[in-house]
């Protein structure tokens, strides 16, 4: 690994300088690199940083290095970056997943000329969906834990496992969003039926990370950042709108969460749907908001603005100081 080190090192300013002249012979050498195993190099680094989760942050730096040298001139550049992301969403370490993905979104910068190139962007954002996919795939597995342990029993590890899945979740979200590729994870998020379901029947302390993701969309959505269909948007807010509701009290304990831009961006939503849709999810959140009002979100805008088309009227104590 080391002679190929020194070896990258000596041609990269070499395979960098703007000679156009030159551009022949340095396809024939990124050849010759290629045959004496760059890419063997780059996969012996992430089966090191599988084996050896400990040492991730200096793996992940040592990685760094070959591949931000080969990625421009790979052609299985993408496939090269899920098995890093792979490896960054695994790791526990909080250290270990800030140096691994301050890595991936470097590459993933570095490499923003390759974005003309319609089948590379393609080929990255299905594989940063189907990640997205496997995070999705391992919550309701647990959440079903959680559901089957006992009241007497509390398994510590089951929450951690669930608050680092909606964190590479959220990450991930991040990413297709900043790649304006972002409609698509909407959708599956909005098709997690079975996961809201057992949101609602679980207890569980980190049970309400998982409406963070869907307070990141709708403000995605509002903002114009994510540009999902009509009917995703309503699916999102039947499925998720009651589970949101509920964990409510939870999220504005988060330093990061910001009701006002939150609640906003809900109406917005809310109130593009058609009538019947709105009155569904704001008799909900009338319901809830007559138990307790504080602990939920104010949506008294939306629902004057309903109230007025519907009945002409909005109940007083409804009515905003002016």
């Amino acid at each position: 690994m080391d002679s190929v080190l020194v070896i990258a090192s000596l041609v990269r300013p070499f395979l960098l300088a703007p000679d156009p002249s030159a551009f022949g012979f340095k396809v024939q050498l990124l050849s010759v690199l290629e045959l004496i195993c760059i890419q063997t190099c780059v996969h012996s680094c992430l089966k090191y940083l599988r084996a050896v989760q400990r040492a991730v942050r200096s793996s992940l730096k040592y990685l760094g290095g070959v591949v931000q040298w080969v990625i421009g001139s790979d052609s299985s550049c993408p496939s090269t970056l899920a098995q890093i992301m792979e490896v960054v969403l695994k790791t526990k370490g909080d250290e270990g997943r800030r140096e691994g993905k301050s890595l991936v979104l470097k590459l993933l910068r570095a490499n923003n000329s390759l974005l003309s190139d319609v089948d590379f962007a393609k080929t990255c954002n299905k594989n940063i969906l189907s990640s997205c996919e496997s995070c999705l795939n391992s919550l309701p597995v647990l959440f079903k834990k959680v559901e089957n342990h006992s009241k007497e029993w509390y398994d510590p590890s089951v929450d951690e496992q669930i608050s680092l899945e909606t964190n590479n979740l959220l990450w991930l979200l991040d990413i297709l969003a900043d790649r304006q590729a972002a409609e698509e994870f909407a959708l599956m998020w909005a098709n997690q039926q079975e996961l809201a379901n057992l949101h609602a029947e679980t207890r569980t302390r980190s049970r309400h990370f998982v409406s963070c993701i869907t307070t990141r969309l709708l403000v995605g959505i509002g903002n114009g950042e994510i540009l999902p269909g009509k009917r995703t948007c309503r699916l999102l807010l039947q499925t998720w709108f009651q589970p949101l509701v509920d964990d409510y009290s939870r999220l504005l304990k988060l330093e990061s969460f910001d009701p006002e831009v939150v609640e906003g961006n809900i109406e917005r939503a809310i109130l593009e749907l058609a009538p019947k849709n709105q009155r569904s999810l704001l008799l909900a959140w009338y319901e809830c908001f007559l138990k307790d009002g504080e602990n939920c979100p104010d949506l008294r805008k939306a629902f004057q603005d309903w109230c007025r088309r519907t009945f002409s009227k909005t109940p007083p104590h409804l009515i905003l100081p002016p």
